[in-house]
Formats: structure tokens, sequence, C-alpha cells
């Protein structure tokens, strides 16, 4: 048995796509269809449907039984193998930052798991700071390594530290999203 992974939901989204709807009652036949063969919309939609976590989703997916598939692990305590996806575990807290402060921040950027899963730990490293903290100057930022890529850099000027994470959150989403495609189209 194997998990449901973005692979196989592209081969077999049609075939799947009952026990999703026996699996998560909430979710909208309809708009399960515009999803398609996007597993992270699937996510997406899941989540929007339940109010779960992103985790919480990609876990009950992974435990997802279609016998007929060899899908399933059998066990939904299960998880995956440590250090194999990159995640927000890899965040480096620098300057302006404590670690005391960690878990709000990893919260407020946790969107970003879903994106950085797509690419290996190895190799995939990340660090937040801010500069000239609470004052009118303030600048917090987001790089990022990830393997085969340049560095990826999200600024924010605002001077609501809440925003200025999610700014550089989406932000950074967008350029790896801009880098991936761009590979993709070979340019």
């Amino acid at each position: 048995m194997q998990p449901l992974t973005h692979r196989v939901w592209a081969r077999h989204f049609a075939q799947l796509r009952p026990y999703i709807i026996k699996e998560f009652p909430e979710v909208p036949p309809e708009q399960l269809d515009v999803v398609g063969d996007d597993f992270d919309g699937l996510v997406e939609l899941v989540q929007q449907s339940t109010g779960w976590s992103a985790d919480l989703v990609h876990q009950r997916l992974r435990t997802l039984d279609v016998e007929e598939l060899g899908l399933g692990t059998g066990d939904a305590d299960e998880q995956p193998e440590e250090g194999q996806r990159a995640s927000l575990a890899q965040l480096r807290l620098g300057a302006g930052f404590g670690q005391d402060e960690r878990e709000r921040i990893v919260q407020r950027l946790s969107k970003l798991d879903r994106r950085l899963r797509k690419f290996p730990s190895e190799g995939t490293d990340l660090e937040l700071s801010v500069k000239d903290r609470g004052s009118t100057t303030q600048k917090v930022t987001l790089e990022c390594w990830l393997p085969k890529f340049p560095r990826v850099v999200a600024t924010s000027r605002e001077q609501d530290l809440r925003a200025a994470l999610m700014e550089v959150r989406e932000d950074l989403w967008r350029q790896i999203d801009d880098a991936v495609g761009k590979r993709k189209a070979g340019t």
C-alpha cells in the first residue's frame, strides 16, 4: 500500500473522486470537478470545506484507503518519514526574532508549507529576519534557498508585524510559483 500523492492524484483523480466525497462529505462535488487533477487545489478545497489545517488534510489524504489502486497505509496515526520534504521546520529565525516567537511565526507562515513540500528538504533553507523592529522603518525579510533555484527574497515594510509576515508569506509563494513556472516553460 502507498499513500495518496500529487502524482497518484493526477493520474487517478477521476477514480478517486467518489472516495474523496465519502471521506469528506463537506466538500461540494461540483467544486471537486473544478479542481480536476490539481492536488494542491484538492487540499485547499478540503481545507475550506472542513476548516482543517493543511497538515491534517495531507495526513487524512495519505491514509485514504483505496484497495483497487493500492492506496492507503491502514494506520491514520502513521507519519511520513521525517526529513524527506521541505517544510517550515527548516525556518531559521534571524536578527530581530527570538525563539520564544517561533511557534507564532510558523503558524502565521503555515500556508507556505504546502508550497515547500514540493521540494526536497535537503538543500532547502529559510531565514526570517527583521530590521528596526517596531519602528516606522521596520523591514521584514524572508529568504528561501531551494535546490537548483536561485535564492528567493521577500520583503515587507509593513509596520504591523503580523501584516508584514503575511505579506512576505504571499510574496515568497508567488516568487516560488514564478520560478517554477519559468523553469517549466524553459526560460
